[in-house]
């Protein structure tokens, strides 16, 4: 239980720095070079199976099936 939070929590934060950093550079019409941009969107593509996993096995855990 105590690894599928920490996975969970890891997986959230990444995708929120990841987020926040392309909305910003965006909002404030920071051009970041091609290898972040991607780099970052990596990050997120990795992020995002590992919140949906860990999120649906919470979810299991907690109602018990």
């Amino acid at each position: 239980m105590k690894t599928t939070n920490l996975l969970w929590v890891l997986s959230l934060v990444t995708l929120g720095i990841c987020t926040v950093t392309l909305a910003g550079a965006s909002l404030f019409r920071i051009g970041l070079p091609d290898m972040i941009t991607r780099g970052i969107g990596l990050l997120d593509l990795v992020a995002l199976p590992i919140l949906a996993y860990t999120t649906v096995k919470r979810l299991k855990d907690k109602h018990g099936l």
